[in-house]
């Protein structure tokens, strides 16, 4: 890729860049939340819609998420996993892992952190680069993506995250982000529903494991331990052999 400056989201210009997918990309100038769009429709498979703007943009655990025009890539998209639905807590996992393939070419700075951030480690400015969401339907997930391309210091949601321009990124084209982010998704995909383990993957590429962790689940239980692996179900492992299946991570440094 080379260095160009951000540029606005091209529904024709991603129809070229997966031309060979199926994926089919809508673009809108403005939504309350693309999430909540495709949830509250009956999506099909590949379907994808991406804004400049989100007046509702929403996070896990009903967190808002939000930012200024055009400096971000906010998307969602809908895929019908073959894999039977107890499996399917591996997709945010897969959709971590596409993100920080796709990022790491520009630049090797980012992890992911379980279940479902991407950090940038290391860098010009480490912190949360990009957040995944991903909800059930009857016969399928909704998966959104928020990711901060181009947002400064003074644009940035919360002091501790960060933005590809922040570490250093040139290439600030969130078509061609978009287009790579979906081909690699539907690769991964494909290779976990013909039942490729990924779980060494995943931990290779993680900032989570290997780290003592707090972890605050939805009940105000909170465990700690040291982040063994991740588990056949996309569980995160614990050294005392317990199995987190959903939760906040805080990683601990002392």
């Amino acid at each position: 890729m080379t260095g160009v400056e951000n540029s606005l989201l091209d529904v024709k210009k991603l129809a070229y860049l997966l031309v060979d997918g199926y994926w089919q990309v809508s673009v809108v100038d403005e939504i309350d939340s693309t999430q909540t769009y495709l949830t509250k429709k009956n999506p099909f498979h590949g379907e994808v819609i991406a804004t400049e703007f989100q007046s509702a943009g929403r996070g896990r655990l009903d967190r808002t998420f939000e930012a200024n025009k055009s400096v971000s890539l906010l998307f969602s998209f809908h895929v019908k996993p073959t894999r039977p639905r107890e499996d399917w807590a591996w997709i945010p996992l897969l959709a971590g892992i596409a993100l920080e393939q796709v990022l790491n070419r520009e630049k090797k700075v980012f992890a992911t952190k379980w279940p479902n951030d991407l950090l940038s480690i290391n860098s010009a400015r480490d912190g949360k680069v990009a957040g995944i969401l991903v909800e059930a339907m009857s016969e399928g997930v909704v998966v959104g993506i928020g990711i901060n391309i181009s947002m400064d210091l003074d644009q940035l949601p919360v002091p501790t995250a960060s933005s590809l321009k922040l570490v250093g990124i040139n290439q600030l084209d969130r078509n061609i982000y978009l287009a790579d982010i979906l081909k690699e998704f539907a690769n991964l995909l494909e290779r976990w529903e013909g039942f490729e383990d990924f779980s060494s993957l995943y931990a290779r590429n993680s900032s989570t494991i290997g780290k003592r962790v707090e972890v605050h689940g939805t009940d105000a239980k909170i465990q700690s331990g040291l982040a063994q692996g991740i588990g056949s179900h996309g569980e995160l492992v614990l050294d005392d052999g317990s199995q987190i299946f959903s939760g906040d991570v805080v990683h601990l440094f002392s």
